[in-house]
């Protein structure tokens, strides 16, 4: 791991204790063993550091959707694809996903959350274009693109928060994350994919 690497992976860790605001740079700099002035020179700014860690995140995913579409041609295959891999990743770096929701859900127009959308739509975007090439394709019907796709991240996203009611709802012990559960991650790719072809595919008229 190189010094930058070493630097995001003990942010990420004190974003998702302390939040963004109650994060310090000084606090990171004891976490990763490093000088504080090292993070100057690495990312300039804690707001700089904490942008190049969201890209740092969303560009394995970008780059993976990207790759699914070359290399699939079935648009149901992609979306399929799409999920697992989302859902791996977010299993894996639920700790990230809770600091990504915590920051963007105060709905303000800073510039640092300006910088996130800009990021993440990227991301979106992807999956966008796999729904609507797909509706091209006159394999899924014509749906409503937008609300599928805020459906699909936002029951993820839940599944990060691990929220109190999501446990109780699952009756799983409050003091768990869903995380710590393995078979609960087939469950949502299952659930997922079902939703995603239930909700596309054209149905043949009887």
């Amino acid at each position: 791991m190189t010094k930058k690497e070493q630097i995001l992976e003990a942010s990420e860790e004190l974003f998702a204790e302390f939040g963004y605001d109650r994060t310090s740079v000084r606090m990171i700099a004891q976490k990763a063993n490093i000088n504080i002035a090292m993070i100057s020179y690495y990312f300039g700014s804690k707001e700089l550091l904490f942008t190049e860690l969201v890209e740092y995140r969303a560009l394995t995913f970008r780059l993976k959707l990207q790759d699914i579409q070359k290399e699939i041609e079935d648009p149901l295959k992609q979306i399929e694809m799409m999920i697992d891999g989302y859902v791996d990743k977010v299993f894996v770096n639920h700790r990230f996903h809770k600091i990504l929701h915590r920051q963007i859900s105060l709905q303000n127009s800073s510039e640092l959350n300006l910088q996130i959308q800009s990021i993440l739509m990227k991301n979106i975007n992807e999956v966008k274009n796999i729904i609507e090439t797909g509706i091209k394709k006159k394999v899924f019907r014509n749906v409503d693109v937008e609300f599928l796709i805020i459906t699909f991240f936002g029951t993820v996203s839940q599944f990060a928060n691990s929220s109190g009611l999501s446990l109780s709802l699952l009756n799983i012990d409050q003091s768990k994350h869903l995380s710590q559960i393995p078979e609960m991650k087939t469950r949502m790719k299952t659930y997922l994919i079902e939703l995603f072809e239930s909700y596309l595919l054209i149905k043949n008229e009887k």
